[in-house]
């Protein structure tokens, strides 16, 4: 083999769309390349949007391969849900969760959905996003969010030094080589971050669409391959090696359209752990493009995304497995104690803190506190009364853990014994404390990455200090083993049964 990279260059022809007169249907036309035709429903106030993607008619979706599976850029879901705001006078969105990847399948089509919802009392509309692999079968439901309507000015144009004083540049030759070793099979489409410069965790860039995306850049609000484009930046403010981790947005926040048709823009993206990604786009000239006010992306794995493509989308059941995980860090983890643990916890090296404000009030905080539930007592014996108390408890010290400023930077570990069932229910043995499992993940999706959650059996003490070094929300320890949780496709086929020894 060469031991340069592969040129990537594609000979097919581009097929046009042929949509037929689509007003004679009573639709019109959204004029936008992955929509076809758009409806106004009479009852409810809302607009429905609705297209047909696939390979032959959209090719330059191909170059956006993650794991082997051709996704939907998720840049590509905020575009959509931002043209069918325009629909609806409402072209600002406030927030949309990507639930589900979009998998476009190798040969043949899917439909595509986009539903906005009536106003509500402040005028705000939900938003949907919904595919299907053919006529006849179920819909799948990819993204959810809210759209308002944008009374703010757009910020007035910026006229600064580019890039900015005090920036230093950094090579981006190599990058998506890198990435794609990570996971992230780019074709020239979506390879299209030019240069980077940092500066005090900030970054700026510039990125541009290939040549033969610029005419139909015009026709996007903001083309979805300059926008994920303009994403790769966060590679040089977040965490880790660049494309060390395979990272796809999950929650887009404050997403504001402010030019429509770029072809390149300049980028600059900042990165805080409690709040997500955010990025303003500019134009050469310093006038604003778009931005984002909050991006928080999800770690996933290549089995997930593997599933996507081998599971037809319409036949595809969802669970959550637990997988064996072999922790990578290398680095030591500070970290205490609160209260009462369990021995192997309390050594002499470790601090130990009586309380929230104590933790909160020292100078040299460790970046870990752990909580043991299993000191923690019940005066009842009673399982619904003891449930009630023990996740009473542990609602008090999230609230006071997530409302102390001091402690932003400080991770709470949630330390159970035996609440989750890893390989087999009997692993349960204290569902009171599988309780504490519920509200505890319900305050992780509130406030990502400040709280973690382990579950330990009674063989695994000694790896605990082991455990608080994987940088995962949630891990369960079975034989010192360490396992984390994953979401997978069910199997479509149930297990076959044997037949009945009387057939009456």
């Amino acid at each position: 083999l060469p031991t340069y990279p592969f040129q990537h260059q594609h000979y097919w022809l581009t097929r046009a769309i042929s949509t037929g007169d689509i007003a004679s249907a009573g639709l019109h036309d959204p004029a936008h390349p992955l929509f076809t035709a758009a409806v106004h429903l009479p009852d409810t106030g809302g607009t429905v949007l609705t297209g047909r993607l696939s390979l032959t008619t959209h090719p330059w979706l191909a170059d956006h391969t993650v794991s082997g599976a051709v996704l939907l850029p998720g840049a590509a879901m905020a575009e959509l849900a931002i043209r069918a705001g325009d629909e609806t006078d409402t072209p600002a969105l406030e927030e949309l969760v990507i639930e589900q990847p979009l998998a476009l399948p190798d040969s043949g089509s899917l439909d595509i959905r986009v539903v906005v919802g009536g106003p509500d009392e402040s005028e705000r509309r939900d938003v949907r996003v919904y595919s299907r692999t053919e006529e006849g079968t179920q819909w799948t439901e990819h993204a959810t969010g809210t759209l308002a309507q944008d009374t703010a000015a757009p910020p007035p144009p910026t006229v600064a030094e580019w890039p900015p004083a005090g920036a230093e540049p950094v090579a981006v030759e190599g990058l998506y080589e890198q990435m794609a070793e990570g996971g992230y099979d780019y074709g020239p489409t979506f390879q299209g971050l030019k240069a980077v410069w940092t500066r005090n965790g900030e970054v700026f860039a510039e990125a541009a669409l290939p040549e033969e995306q610029t005419e139909a850049a015009g026709r996007f609000g903001i083309h979805p391959a300059l926008l994920d484009a303009a994403l790769h930046a966060s590679n040089y403010c977040l965490p880790g090696e660049p494309g060390g981790r395979m990272l796809l947005p999950f929650a887009w926040n404050d997403i504001r359209l402010h030019a429509t048709g770029a072809t390149s823009v300049r980028v600059h993206a900042r990165y805080a752990e409690d709040s997500g990604l955010s990025v303003a786009l500019v134009d050469a000239a310093g006038g604003p493009v778009a931005s984002i006010g909050s991006l928080i992306l999800r770690e996933v794995d290549a089995g997930q995304l593997e599933a996507l493509t081998s599971t037809p989308l319409n036949d595809a059941l969802w669970t959550v497995t637990w997988t064996e995980h072999t922790t990578t860090a290398t680095d030591e983890v500070s970290w205490g104690t609160l209260a009462d643990v369990s021995p192997a916890l309390a050594t002499a090296e470790v601090p130990a803190f009586t309380d929230v404000t104590e933790i909160a009030e020292a100078d040299d905080r460790p970046s870990l506190i752990v909580a043991d539930t299993a000191t923690w007592q019940s005066s009842d014996t009673d399982p619904i009364t003891r449930t009630r108390e023990l996740t009473t408890r542990a609602l008090d010290l999230l609230q006071q853990w997530v409302t102390l400023p001091e402690l932003s930077d400080t991770r709470l570990v949630i330390l159970t014994r035996g609440a989750m069932a890893v390989h087999d229910s009997a692993e349960v043995t204290d569902p009171a404390v599988a309780a504490i499992w519920g509200l505890v993940r319900s305050a992780q999706s509130e406030h990502p990455d400040r709280i973690r959650l382990i579950d330990a059996d009674g063989h695994s003490d000694q790896a605990l200090p082991t455990a608080l070094t994987a940088d995962q929300p949630q891990l369960a320890l079975r034989d010192s083993t360490l396992w984390a949780p994953r979401l997978t496709a069910a199997p479509t086929n149930p297990p076959a049964r044997p037949l009945p020894l009387n057939p009456e």
